[in-house]
């Protein structure tokens, strides 16, 4: 009651602010990429922390129609010192549409509804989120919203929208992608999540790109990632007498080597999504691996992007990292 009391009075005191009038923007449709950090005022969680993407579409002066996908990570309370309250951490990829009212040129309100797909128990959610943000020229937009994934009382949330986004007009193809040519070398660091937890994992990347034809181009890497917190891996042998087994317990697996090839398609000036697939490999195993990513490449040789590593092998985790690279050329 609180929250949406707060909400309701800065939405009052915004509208306050300035005219109702919006001018026409350059561009109907936007995408964008956002951050998003919050507080989960219930006694199951505490904070919250995502990435989202989404695609905009502009009605008139004051609307506009959005579309919005990304994860959200719920951390959660101890109920008691070392014993999780639910047994898993609350891991989402919400999908929502909703509209923005513009009631100045840069002040809106916003409204999203749809449905918040949740791991493990969890399962699938009705979501809504009201907001109120600023939007500026330059791309960036500010934003307050309130989420509630009303499956469990206790996945609420309150918290900031940090985005960036471009106009088609900048993403659409031509016939010159950042003037690719020749051979690319690439450093990369890659921070990032074990797929459905919270344990944190770090990695570097060596790569080597080639331009092959307008907006395409292949890619080669070589890399390393660190599990910070692992867990060994125990299995169920061969029996020795009938009715009974040898429980077998291997030590975790803390490094892994991927060494995979792919292509990148650009869908304009920057923004890219690509697909890798090779081995990754560690001291006990070695693991088919295949990497969906989304990423964008500036013309100052920086490379920033966001990639799923999904392994064959259950003896290594599946990840998701971010991209944190830069490009040198070779020719």
């Amino acid at each position: 009651m609180k929250i949406k009391f707060c909400l309701s009075s800065l939405f009052l005191l915004l509208m306050l602010c300035g005219p109702i009038a919006r001018a026409q923007t350059d561009n109907s449709w936007r995408l964008s990429f956002g951050i998003d950090a919050g507080l989960a005022p219930t006694d199951a969680f505490k904070y919250t922390l995502g990435g989202d993407i989404r695609l905009e579409k502009d009605i008139d002066k004051h609307f506009a129609a959005t579309l919005t996908t990304g994860f959200t990570h719920f951390f959660e309370k101890d109920h008691f010192d070392g014993f999780p309250q639910y047994g898993s951490p609350y891991n989402v990829i919400p999908v929502k549409a909703g509209v923005k009212y513009f009631v100045t040129n840069n002040f809106y309100l916003g409204g999203e509804a749809g449905a918040g797909l949740a791991f493990e128990q969890w399962g699938t959610s009705f979501l809504w989120s009201p907001s109120v943000g600023l939007a500026f020229k330059n791309g960036i937009d500010l934003s307050v919203k309130y989420e509630d994934y009303t499956k469990d009382k206790s996945t609420k949330s309150i918290g900031l929208r940090l985005g960036y986004g471009f106009g088609t007009r900048k993403l659409a193809p031509h016939k010159k992608t950042n003037s690719l040519k020749g051979w690319d070398l690439g450093l990369a660091l890659n921070p990032g999540l074990v797929a459905g937890s919270s344990e944190f994992v770090m990695g570097t990347e060596v790569s080597l790109n080639r331009h092959l034809i307008d907006n395409l181009e292949a890619t080669a890497s070589v890399g390393y990632m660190h599990f910070f917190k692992t867990y060994p891996y125990g299995y169920y042998s061969s029996f020795t007498a009938p009715g009974t087994y040898n429980f077998t317990l291997d030590p975790a697996i803390k490094n892994v080597v991927p060494i995979k090839a792919g292509l990148r398609l650009f869908l304009g000036d920057q923004f890219y999504i690509g697909g890798e697939a090779g081995v990754g490999i560690t001291s006990r195993v070695t693991s088919f691996v295949y990497t969906p990513s989304l990423g964008l490449r500036f013309k100052n040789g920086l490379d920033i992007g966001t990639r799923y590593d999904h392994y064959s092998s259950d003896r290594i985790p599946n990840t998701l990292t971010l991209k944190l690279g830069y490009l040198f050329k070779l020719n």
